[in-house]
């Protein structure tokens, strides 16, 4: 029998949550990917997602498994196990310009505790010029099966973000 890790559970439940909020017309599914890397054994799974309300931003949120953690658990060299997660919110713009109201308000909310940080990213072609902006929370702290509430309180507080860049 197939004994689930740390991983698959928050996995599972972070889908799981998003398919239903998905159901329920909050939020629209873009793109879902879930790598095994058999170079580096290690595991990562990334999901996309729009507001039905504004669907020029969309939000990413990425859940990793290193080696270490991933064996760790499988050997049980490592006591409490856990998964580094990341929440991006990106956008294109014809304008080099971010908003500076929505990354003082990620800062407000993560950057005591986590790694903040604005990727503007210049996209050049012989047509065209576009700017993606990227915002992203890297959480310092590792999430294994006790932290699931935070994890899906991460998930809420993303809709909500998303909602008020809307209302800009």
């Amino acid at each position: 029998m197939f004994d689930p890790t740390v991983f698959d559970n928050l996995k599972v439940v972070i889908e799981g949550y998003i398919y239903d909020l998905d159901l329920g017309n909050e939020i629209s599914i873009r793109h879902r990917s879930d790598v095994v890397d058999m170079a580096t054994m290690s595991r990562k799974y990334s999901i996309h997602f729009v507001s039905d309300h504004f669907r020029s931003t969309y939000v990413k949120i990425d859940i990793n498994m290193d080696q270490h953690q991933l064996a760790g658990e499988l050997l049980q060299t490592i006591n409490n196990p856990g998964c580094v997660v990341s929440l991006t919110f990106v956008e294109e713009s014809q304008s080099q310009d971010y908003d500076v109201f929505f990354y003082k308000k990620l800062k407000r909310n993560w950057a005591e505790n986590h790694d903040v940080k604005l990727i503007v990213i210049k996209e050049q072609s012989k047509s065209s010029i576009k700017h993606i902006h990227k915002y992203q929370i890297n959480f310092a702290t590792l999430f294994g099966e006790d932290d699931l509430e935070e994890l899906l309180n991460i998930v809420d507080s993303a809709i909500l973000l998303l909602r008020m860049k809307s209302m800009n």
